[in-house]
């Protein structure tokens, strides 16, 4: 799951239209934005095993830190109880948590059963939507497709073309994604899932509002 994630975030302003995006886009992606840093100083592995799913090489072979459930409870709570440390917002840092959460159920749907329950556990789960690409597509395309119209009603972004250039961006990175080729080791997925923070530089940049001329 790629879009699907952002596609619940950007359906999340139907709940609060001030929460900012680059934040939310932080929230829902925050399993996968600590994924990485934790691959590259080796505290988990990933590897790559070609037809392993159908629609991705990935086999995600030790993650309990960044994935797991209890883990991603623990990191919802943390992200919301920070958030509200700086802000002292508590509908924004609950919805938040939320969102840090729901990127595991998501991911819980399209994952084969590698997802640990906790780091202390070897029980491991997942429905495997990623060997169903026909379905896969249709629910994760379904999403984005939701989650772009509900924000466009909701805010109108000023910043149209950066608005329609970042979520055209989206949809071809989730088809390189298809039909790339395959990455060359698990350091080149760890780097290249770095630029997740593009995304959220797009969001500040999309939704950052003009300063007033001075006269």
């Amino acid at each position: 799951m790629f879009i699907g994630h952002y596609a619940v975030g950007f359906a999340s302003k139907k709940i609060s239209k001030t929460l900012p995006l680059p934040m939310i886009f932080v929230a829902v992606q925050f399993l996968d934005l600590l994924w990485p840093i934790l691959v590259l100083l080796g505290i988990e592995k990933v590897s790559i095993v070609e037809g392993i799913t159908k629609m991705t090489p990935l086999d995600f072979t030790f993650y309990p830190y960044s994935h797991s459930l209890l883990m991603t409870i623990v990191w919802a709570l943390l992200f919301g109880l920070v958030y509200y440390g700086f802000t002292k917002d508590r509908q924004h840092s609950i919805i938040l948590g939320v969102l840090v959460f729901s990127h595991w159920v998501l991911d819980l749907i399209v994952h084969r059963p590698d997802m640990p329950l906790s780091p202390f556990s070897t029980y491991k789960i997942g429905l495997g939507l990623w060997n169903y690409p026909v379905i896969e597509i249709i629910v994760e395309f379904g999403l984005m497709i939701y989650g772009v119209i509900t924000y466009w009603r909701i805010v109108k972004p000023t910043k149209k073309l950066s608005f329609w250039l970042m979520v055209g961006f989206f949809l071809v990175f989730q088809v390189l994604n298809f039909v790339g080729p395959l990455p060359p080791n698990a350091d080149a997925v760890a780097w290249g899932a770095n630029m997740l923070w593009l995304f959220v530089a797009w969001a500040w940049w999309t939704e950052r509002e003009r300063s007033p001329r001075t006269t």
